[in-house]
């Protein structure tokens, strides 16, 4: 069985499912969104060095870009570690079947190579070598550069598929890797090592001795050969399926304290580590906690209070904004069941409250941290987690009871709109822009703590009073149970 036999399957099962059309038209969107940022990597892979002789008379283009080529293949394994998903369900049909298994490795090796993320170094890269590299080196030290960089490419490729097959999408890799650059770049800062200098002496020795591109081709080879050996002696279905669920359950013991309320949001936690695009999305959350190291240093020193709240609204808040919107949609795939018990809604609404508050509470604490680089973001934070946890949390709640869209919790949430509606563009607007165009016109034109007042009321409001907006919630739900549940059922 040969490998377009497969890629025909895939044509097949893409035009013969159910939602081929809706799917198409995102294909489409997408494609166009794509097409757009490499038309733009690839322009400034032609201007960088015309930028950076502007800026930098006095430096070779050459070294400055290469110096920072290190970061570029870290931050590649990172993303590639987020947005690029394992392929090995699609040769599950297979596995029964008398197909020798090294054309089932050679389909999946060649399918997943098939993602934006491998096409951005051809626009990244290439312009780039041809107007800088091309004249000053000459063609065979161009061409040689480009091998050893793709061959990278390849390595981080097969690399991120190693590690996530012996993980299990493991989330600690992730912060492991984040951590890893953070203290590169802490080092540099510091100029107690310098790994910028060192990636760009890497790099220069393979344009001034073409032949060690060979060193990269070979790292690459290694990595693939290692990766295919462990999904050759993997490749069954109680491990490609099942893998995930033989990780065992997470037990929470500490929650029983809590009766009913408690016994529920060790559901959504069980739910959140299970499965992909949840745990996607608290990663996520995590990660917009290293934001305020981007972006306060540079409002605190323009004194811009609004710009200061906006960005601790999405530190502080954006969990609820991103796990909320799909409240009860993370449970499409079993709500009919859950509606044939005896399931209390008040105490289901007020246990997706609880963990929201959690939550919150948490990144509002190791958000606290950034009270060291001005003492105006502390009361500016806490305005803003008063403001998530009483305001946002209930719009979140009360939005998400006209989302009836089933949600698949196997696919990873990069680049997945499964689920999302206009209203949950709309909210997302309104929970960020809406608090962030009051505080600002309040800051403008009444002052500094008469903003962190007034926006920081009605959050004090909705949590004096959470038992009573529960009990509307639970009204609005119970008006459009019957939707919800038929939405469900459409996949």
């Amino acid at each position: 069985m040969n490998l377009s036999v497969f890629l025909s399957h895939q044509w097949l099962n893409f035009w013969r499912s159910r939602n081929a059309n809706k799917s198409l038209v995102i294909q489409i969107i997408l494609g166009f969104f794509y097409l757009l940022i490499f038309i733009e990597i690839a322009a400034l892979g032609i201007a960088l060095p015309f930028i950076l002789k502007e800026k930098m008379a006095a430096t070779n283009p050459i070294s400055i870009y290469t110096s920072y080529l290190i970061y570029y293949f870290l931050i590649g394994l990172l993303a590639r570690f987020q947005f690029q998903e394992l392929p090995s369900l699609s040769i599950q049909p297979y596995l029964t079947q008398n197909i020798q298994r090294k054309y089932m490795l050679r389909f999946l090796n060649t399918r997943s190579l098939i993602h934006f993320i491998n096409f951005l170094p051809i626009f990244a890269f290439i312009p780039f070598t041809l107007v800088v590299v091309l004249p000053a080196y000459g063609a065979m030290a161009a061409i040689c550069f480009c091998v050893a960089l793709f061959a990278l490419v390849l390595n981080n490729h097969f690399l991120n598929m190693y590690i996530k097959r012996k993980t299990v999408n493991n989330a600690w890799f992730f912060f492991a890797v984040l951590v890893f650059i953070a203290a590169l770049k802490g080092l540099d800062y510091l100029k107690l090592l310098s790994f910028e200098k060192a990636s760009s002496s890497l790099f220069l020795s393979i344009l001034h001795y073409p032949l060690l591109c060979l060193i990269p081709v070979a790292f690459a080879l290694f990595i693939f050969t290692v990766n295919n050996r462990y999904l050759k002696s993997h490749l069954y279905i109680e491990e490609l399926v099942t893998e995930k669920k033989r990780k065992g359950g997470k037990s929470f013991a500490f929650l029983d304290r809590l009766g009913d309320i408690g016994e529920m949001i060790a559901l959504d936690l069980k739910l959140i580590f299970r499965n992909k695009r949840p745990k996607s999305l608290v990663i996520l959350s995590a990660v917009l906690l290293l934001y305020g190291f981007m972006f306060y240093p540079k409002y605190i020193a323009t004194n811009n209070d609004a710009m200061l709240f906006f960005f601790a609204l999405m530190i502080i808040g954006i969990f609820i904004a991103n796990y909320g919107q799909f409240l009860f949609s993370w449970q499409s795939s079993h709500f009919d069941g859950m509606m044939t018990y005896n399931t209390n809604m008040h105490q289901y609404i007020k246990a997706k409250f609880s963990l929201f508050l959690t939550v919150c509470t948490l990144q509002f604490l190791i958000a606290s941290f950034y009270g060291l680089l001005s003492w105006r973001i502390v009361p500016i934070q806490l305005a803003a987690y008063l403001y998530s946890v009483g305001v946002n949390s209930f719009v979140t709640i009360y939005v998400s009871t006209y989302n009836y869209k089933y949600i698949d919790l196997r696919k990873s949430a990069s680049m997945n709109f499964q689920g999302i509606g206009a209203m949950q563009w709309l909210q997302s607007l309104a929970i960020t822009f809406g608090p962030a165009l009051l505080f600002f016109l309040l800051n403008r034109f009444a002052g500094f703590w008469y903003a962190i007042i007034v926006v920081s009321l009605p959050g004090i409001i909705g949590l004096v009073f959470h038992e009573a907006i529960i009990n509307w919630l639970v009204k609005q739900f119970n008006f459009r149970k019957h939707k919800i549940l038929e939405g469900f059922r459409e996949r």
